[in-house]
C-alpha cells in the first residue's frame, strides 16, 4: 500500500470492486451498445467543456471528460459485448438527434 491513488487503483475499482470493463457506462456489468448510446445521448462527447463528464458521460479514462482517449480506454480493455442490443431505426434516429416522427422519405431518380 502506498497511500497514493492512482492508474493501478482506478483500475481495481473498475474490475475487482464494480465486477465490470471500462466503457459500462450504466454499470450494469457488461459494456455494450446500450452503454455507447446512453454516452452519446448525454451529449458531452468532445464538447469543449473542460471536467464536466462523469463515468456515465463517458469519462472512462478519468480525466473528466469524454472524448476519443475514452473510447479508445474502453475498446482496449477488451470487455466489449457485441450485439447485446439490437438497434431499432428510432434508435438510430434518436442517436442522430431526430425525433420519431421524423418522416423518412426516399428519392429514386430515373
Amino acid at each position: 500500500m502506498d497511500d497514493r491513488l492512482d492508474l493501478r487503483d482506478f483500475v481495481f475499482m473498475i474490475k475487482r470492486i464494480l465486477l465490470t470493463d471500462f466503457g459500462d457506462a450504466n454499470l450494469d456489468g457488461r459494456f455494450d451498445s446500450k452503454d455507447l448510446i446512453a454516452v452519446f445521448q448525454a451529449g458531452e462527447y468532445e464538447d469543449g467543456i473542460d471536467g464536466n463528464s462523469g463515468w456515465a458521460e463517458g469519462d472512462w479514462s478519468g480525466d473528466g471528460d469524454f472524448d476519443t482517449q475514452d473510447l479508445v480506454v474502453a475498446f482496449t480493455d477488451g470487455g466489449y459485448t457485441a450485439n447485446a442490443v439490437a438497434l431499432s431505426a428510432s434508435d438510430v434516429d434518436s442517436l442522430m438527434g431526430k425525433s420519431d416522427k421524423t418522416k423518412r422519405t426516399r428519392s429514386f431518380v430515373s
